[in-house]
């Protein structure tokens, strides 16, 4: 496992489901996805592509040129997932994420927040 998969696996999708299509391709529902989304937001996780998927395939893909925004910065992809989201609820969501070495480097410092801390 390379350090980007833990670190994916280990510490941002702690406590969160989801399934694994292929290689380092990890498919959320809409609401783990949303979770997922403040987590990368709050620590520093970039992403480079959203792939919209129903029925087990990818009908949309968005990309964070489209937006006009660099991957670092995951407002295009709050963006992106509420307007899939909105067009059809049962969609689930995956993205490839950017993460730098700096950030695989001082991981052990990285807690998600629970929901009882947000409230």
């Amino acid at each position: 496992m390379t350090p980007q998969e833990q670190f994916l696996t280990q510490t941002l999708f702690k406590d969160l489901q989801y399934t694994v299509k292929g290689e380092s391709i990890y498919v959320f529902n809409a609401d783990q996805f949303k979770e997922l989304i403040k987590r990368c937001a709050s620590n520093g996780v970039g992403a480079y592509r959203l792939l919209v998927w129903s029925d087990n395939e990818v009908v949309k893909i968005a990309s964070h040129n489209e937006y006009n925004k660099k991957a670092t910065d995951v407002r295009w992809l709050k963006t992106a997932y509420y307007k899939y989201f909105y067009e059809d609820k049962t969609f689930n969501f995956s993205t490839e994420f950017k993460i730098s070495d700096k950030l695989l480097e001082r991981t052990e410092i990285f807690v998600p927040k629970s929901n009882e801390e947000e409230e």
